[in-house]
């Protein structure tokens, strides 16, 4: 069991943030075999299931998914991790809670088949192999009051972001993916136009790589909330032009290409980017009767897959699932508000 001062710790920084992404935690590798590629179904996505049911009591925070059709959710008590098969609907929990003080608030799926997963109060950043369910390593970030919320994977390095504190933590990775010792793992201030709130002020959420690759876009909640874009290397933050558009609840962010999706409270905002991501324009606002407080989202496909938080005063008997909404391909604003049938 969880304590309850964790538990009201990790509610109110999901609160604040709308939720998070994941975690991972150690299995025996005659347990994973990597999952095979799901048959095609009739129909393509089309035929897939909207709502994928999580586990009762998961508690999910982010999501990840890659070029297979599955997808990754993170769960914010003890930090276990579950596999979707999204043609299916069906899954199982590859990673075990790990026990109290453990969490998965930010998770970000690599081109080697790797989730690196933040772990929200443990202050801990791990790797995990999705075909083994095996860690491949383990660091802890800043120091005493560290929490990190998000995960994001450049080319060399993974930056995960601090909800309290201005900096990103750098983990960074060798010219073939290789992971670095602890003691390389740097912290990167943030500069320029970023503001930090108050000590104890959820500041920093989600992260996700800049369309072109060569930057970081952070989620900042203060002033309305805003979208930042970050020089990883300097740490100088500016302020994107959202067109008119806010982010005060904004969580997770994910691309398609260069369209952004942001998880707020009740929504999904979409922005239209350009490639360096330093402009942004309003695209349309998704909602679904489906959603219970969006906190991540992950693409596959033609498709958004939304983890929704759900009531802010969790038991191990609460429900949980995921809604798929269509990816977004107009690029006037509007409000979209969708439904479908499985």
């Amino acid at each position: 069991m969880h304590s309850t001062l964790s538990r009201r710790r990790l509610l109110g920084l999901g609160a604040a943030l709308g939720a998070g992404a994941a975690l991972a935690g150690p299995a025996s590798a005659s347990a994973w075999a990597a999952p095979p590629p799901a048959a095609p179904r009739p129909g393509g996505s089309g035929a897939w299931p909207v709502r994928i049911e999580l586990p009762t009591g998961f508690h999910p925070g982010g999501v990840a998914a890659g070029r297979l059709p599955y997808a990754y959710y993170g769960s914010l008590f003890g930090g276990e991790i579950y596999r979707a098969d999204l043609a299916t609907g069906r899954g199982e929990v590859i990673s075990p809670d790990l026990g109290e003080g453990h969490s998965a608030a930010g998770i970000a799926l690599d081109c080697r088949g790797r989730l690196f997963i933040s772990g929200a109060y443990s202050g801990l950043a791990r790797v995990m192999d999705v075909a083994t369910g095996r860690d491949l390593a383990s660091y802890r970030l800043g120091g005493e009051g560290t929490v990190v919320a998000d995960v994001a994977v450049l080319a060399d390095a993974a930056y995960v972001t601090d909800a309290f504190r201005p900096v990103l933590y750098r983990i960074p990775l060798g010219p073939r993916g290789e992971l670095p010792p602890a003691r390389q793992v740097e912290s990167v201030p943030l500069s320029g136009d970023w503001v930090q709130g108050a000590p104890g002020e959820v500041t920093a959420l989600g992260i996700s790589p800049t369309p072109d690759g060569r930057a970081l876009l952070v989620v900042h909640l203060l002033a309305g909330g805003a979208l930042m874009r970050v020089d990883p290397g300097t740490g100088i933050a500016r302020r994107i032009p959202l067109g008119g558009a806010a982010l005060p609840s904004g969580n997770g962010i994910r691309l398609d290409g260069t369209t952004a999706y942001v998880a707020q409270r009740d929504a999904v905002e979409v922005l239209r980017l350009d490639a360096a991501g330093t402009r942004a324009v309003p695209v349309t606002r998704i909602t679904d009767p489906d959603f219970d407080g969006p906190s991540a989202v992950a693409v596959h496909g033609d498709r958004l897959y939304v983890s929704n938080f759900g009531p802010t005063t969790p038991t191990h008997q609460t429900p949980y699932h995921s809604t798929a909404v269509p990816l977004v391909r107009r690029t006037h604003r509007s409000a979209h508000t969708h439904k479908e049938t499985a």
